[in-house]
This record gives structure tokens, C-alpha cells and sequence, in this order.
């Protein structure tokens, strides 16, 4: 997310670097997340930091990343085959439309993209919404926009147990769904607390892995398409049917969908490690949003025609990429893809997912944010110990109370979904405020697209996708608001207690 800890954010000239495990882990790459929330620093007050000044005030990073490398590592911070997850409640949701939820999706973090390069520019040091929205909106602000990413990430690993253990449970149904997410609770936190190293060799393999997965089901699902008398051939309608389109449904499944884009920022977390840490990282954003959209929509035009009424996966719906995987070449390619999704959301993501978070909570913790107990280092790990302990003690309250409050898998996404759409409409939201307003760049036509338009054009679709989680997800995320405003109130004004988040 130093070759000699297990914890500690990448320090290298390119992907082939040694990491942590967490980083090893396939999609998720916590060595770029881990260094994002642990080396936060603080924010120039001059509006244009310089990669110069940088390196006069002893900035220890070596600028050696290119965008290719940004972008293998970015693509390894992601799940290229998570869409196989969630593929039956976008399809439910969008009314058979899956393919036009991921395009939506797209366009939604495009904007997101824009604005992350922007920000960037101006402050090549940070890698963190928290520090930019700090600097621009105020302690406050900064203070809820880290309040946001923790409700994310907080909720996250409970849910890729639950997606690991219902991708498993397909295979093995006579284990329960709870026996499988402890299982895999219980691996992730011997390994986080105990520490690895590993070499990101692996991580490319895992990568590579992941795409041959993807590759398998894309390459025999055309042939099934093509060849198969019982299919109806090639069809648009996933990606636009009048007939079926309803503007709260297909919303309601881009909320969930973004699940898949979320972690692009990962490769804003290399901006000190870039040759060009200005631009540099803003362009491999975005071409690897632009790859993720093609793998992400290949996997769920082909899903769609193979079954376009969704009528062999109605009673099935957390399974639904694996009965489509089934009806193509029998049971081998369904075990492929839900193994492959079981380790990369169990075991990868999780340990990267709980590495970043209680690295998130660890500098929240020293900026006087959170209880100071969570500020503890591990000398032999060099990791958060106490932030870690917490969170897998939480995993396993949540993991409790979704199963036994029965909500379901999309819902729990749809959560941490909120947490991410707030944070990145903060993101675009401080851009016009700080470009637009406090720097006053309006001079030409790239000015008020880069600067206004797009950024306003990112805040209105985060926002409005955020409300369209629906139901117990968006109560859940406005109760989540509520707290964090009351509980900063407490600790500003009743606890007078300082607070740096950048």
C-alpha cells in the first residue's frame, strides 16, 4: 500500500518493487492505499507547491514511475472481474440493462478523474480528498470527507467476506454463508496482524490471473452466442431498451455499480513517486478508467446476451454471473470465476481493504480525529496494531448484524458505495471552490470545462447517484453524516481538541 515492513507504503522505481501483503493481494494493492492514508502530509499554503520545493524540504521519495507503471499498478489496486460479483442486482435494478449501469458508471467517476488530476497539479504531495477538501472547505469539511472514506472502508471488508463466502457457498452449499465470511475474517486477520512480505511478482500473476479469468468467459461466451441454437445472438438492449427503461432503477443500479470504479484513486497515492507528479498521475487515471470500462462492459454485454431475460438466474441473483458462466461451458468455468472472486474480494482485497483503512484511521488518529489509541505503531510489523485490532473486531459485529438483520449483499455495497459518491462529490465540489473561486483560473475554454463545468457536472452525478442508493443504504449513510457533524461538534467545541487532516 519499504521492502523491509509489512505495512508501510511502496518505495520503488517501478511495479516489480518488493512490497507488503497487502499490496500482494490481487486487487487492491494497499501498498498505494496504506501509503495514501499513512504519509499524509501537510499542505503547502502556497496555492502552487512545486515538485522543487519538494525535494528542498527534503522530500525523501525517488520520482521514477511512469504512467505505464502508474497504470499496471492502478489496474492491480482494482478487481478487473468484480463486476462478476454484483452482476444479478445491477441486472435486476437496471430491469436487464447491466451493460448501461457500467457505462453510467463510467461517465460518473470520469468527472472524478478530471478533478483528481486538477487537484494533484496543485498539490503534488497529497494523494488524499481529505487533505485537498481540508485545505479548501476548512477542518470541518476535511473532518467529514474523512468521515465519509471511513464509512466506506469501514464497511468494506464485512462485504467482500460476504461476497467471497456467496461465491463459495455456490460450490459448497453445505456450508453456511456466516461459517465461510469467518473463514475468511480469520485469514485475513492472522495475516494482518502477524505481517508478510512478499514480492509484487505475485501481484502481477494474480493480475494476470484475474484477466485470463475474464478472457475465458468472454472469449467462449461469444462462441456461445455465435454457435448456440437456444441463443438469441448479439443484442443492444442491455445497453439501452425503451421498452424497459426506468430512470430510479437504472440509477439505483449505477449505485451499485461504481462499486467496481471506486478505488481508482490508489494511483493518486504514487504522486511522489512519479517522474511527472503533476500530470503524470492524472493520465494514468485515466486510462485506467478507460480500460476498466471495457473490461467491465465486455463481461456484462456478453453475461447479458447469453441470458437476456435473466430468467435462469431470477431466484439466483447473488449467483448470477456464475449460473450464466454454468449454462456456457458446464460447471469448470462457473468454479473458475467464483474461485477466482472468492480469493481476489476474500482474501486480497480484504487484506488490503483493512491494511488502508487502519492507515486512514491511524492519521486520523495523530491529527487528533479520532481516539489516540488508534495512534499506536507496531515496531515489528511498523504497522497500526490497535487500529487493525479494532477493525477486525468491527468486521465481525457488522458480519453479525447483516446476516442477522438479513441485509443483503447489494445493500451492504450500496453503503460503502454512499461513502465513496460523498467523498468524490467533495472531491469536485472543492475544485470549483478552490480553482474557480479562491485561484480565480477562468481565462479560457479549458478553464470553464476543467475548472466549472466538469467538476459541476462530477458533484450533481456523485450526489445524485449517492441518493439513489434507496432505503436502508441511504439512511444508514445520512445517519453516518449526521454523527460525523455531531461528533467533530464534540470534539472542537466541547473537547477543544485540535484537529490536522492536512
Amino acid at each position: 500500500m519499504s521492502k523491509q515492513n509489512s505495512a508501510q507504503p511502496m518505495k520503488g522505481s517501478s511495479p516489480g518493487a518488493t512490497t507488503t501483503v497487502a499490496a500482494t493481494a490481487t486487487a487492491a494493492g494497499a501498498a498505494a492505499a496504506t501509503k495514501a492514508a499513512s504519509d499524509v502530509p501537510a499542505v503547502s499554503q502556497d496555492p502552487h507547491p512545486t515538485v522543487a520545493k519538494n525535494h528542498k524540504n527534503g522530500d525523501p521519495f525517488k520520482r521514477t514511475l511512469t504512467v505505464p507503471d502508474m497504470v499496471i499498478w492502478g489496474l492491480i489496486c482494482m478487481v478487473p472481474i468484480s463486476p462478476m460479483a454484483i452482476y444479478g442486482g445491477v441486472f435486476t435494478d437496471s430491469n436487464g440493462m447491466p451493460t448501461l449501469a457500467f457505462l453510467i458508471g463510467f461517465v460518473a467517476v470520469l468527472f472524478s478523474v478530471f478533478s483528481f488530476g486538477i487537484m494533484i497539479n496543485h498539490f503534488p504531495s497529497s494523494g488524499s480528498i481529505f487533505t485537498y477538501v481540508s485545505h479548501v472547505m476548512g477542518k470541518a469539511m476535511g473532518f467529514i470527507a474523512g468521515w465519509l472514506m471511513l464509512l466506506q472502508y469501514l464497511v468494506s471488508p464485512a462485504l467482500v467476506y460476504l461476497i467471497a463466502a456467496i461465491a463459495i457457498h455456490e460450490l459448497v452449499p453445505q456450508i453456511p454463508i456466516l461459517v465461510l465470511c469467518f473463514a475468511f475474517l480469520i485469514i485475513v486477520g492472522i495475516i494482518s496482524l502477524i505481517g508478510m512480505k512478499t514480492a509484487m511478482v505475485v501481484n502481477k500473476a494474480a493480475l494476470i490471473a484475474q484477466l485470463a479469468i475474464l478472457a475465458l468467459f468472454v472469449g467462449f461466451g461469444v462462441a456461445y452466442i455465435v454457435t448456440n441454437p437456444a441463443s438469441t445472438g448479439f443484442s443492444f438492449d442491455s445497453i439501452f431498451n425503451p421498452a424497459k427503461f426506468e430512470f430510479g432503477g437504472t440509477m439505483s443500479a449505477v449505485s451499485l455499480a461504481v462499486m467496481s470504479y471506486v478505488g481508482f484513486g490508489a494511483i493518486a497515492t504514487l504522486t511522489q513517486e512519479a517522474i511527472d507528479p503533476r500530470k503524470g498521475p492524472g493520465r494514468a487515471m485515466m486510462v485506467m478508467a478507460i480500460v476498466l470500462c471495457v473490461l467491465y462492459v465486455a463481461q456484462m454485454f456478453v453475461a447479458a446476451c447469453i441470458d437476456p431475460t435473466g430468467a435462469n438466474f431470477a431466484n439466483n441473483t447473488d449467483n448470477a454471473f456464475y449460473v450464466v458462466a454454468r449454462m456456457i461451458t458446464g460447471p469448470w468455468l462457473a468454479i473458475l470465476c467464483a474461485v477466482g472472486v472468492a480469493l481476489a474480494q476474500g482474501v486480497f482485497t480484504a487484506i488490503a481493504q483493512q491494511t488502508s483503512i487502519a492507515f486512514v484511521m491511524f492519521t486520523m488518529a495523530t491529527g487528533g480525529a479520532l481516539p489516540k489509541f488508534m495512534a499506536k505503531m507496531s515496531k515489528r510489523t511498523n504497522s497500526p496494531i490497535n487500529a487493525i485490532i479494532f477493525i477486525i473486531g468491527l468486521s465481525i459485529v457488522l458480519t453479525l448484524v447483516f446476516h442477522f438483520a438479513g441485509i443483503d449483499m447489494n445493500t451492504i455495497a450500496k453503503i460503502s458505495n454512499f461513502g465513496a459518491l460523498a467523498t468524490y462529490g467533495l472531491l469536485n465540489l472543492s475544485v470549483i471552490i478552490f480553482c474557480w473561486f479562491q485561484l480565480k483560473e477562468r481565462k479560457g475554454a479549458k478553464a470553464l470545462f476543467m475548472h466549472l463545468i466538469f467538476p459541476a457536472l462530477g458533484t450533481i452525478i456523485c450526489f445524485a447517484i449517492m441518493l439513489s442508493v434507496k432505503d436502508v443504504a441511504l439512511i444508514v449513510g445520512g445517519i453516518w453524516i449526521v454523527l460525523g457533524f455531531a461528533y467533530y461538534f464534540v470534539l472542537t467545541r466541547v473537547l477543544h481538541r485540535e484537529i490536522h487532516l492536512g
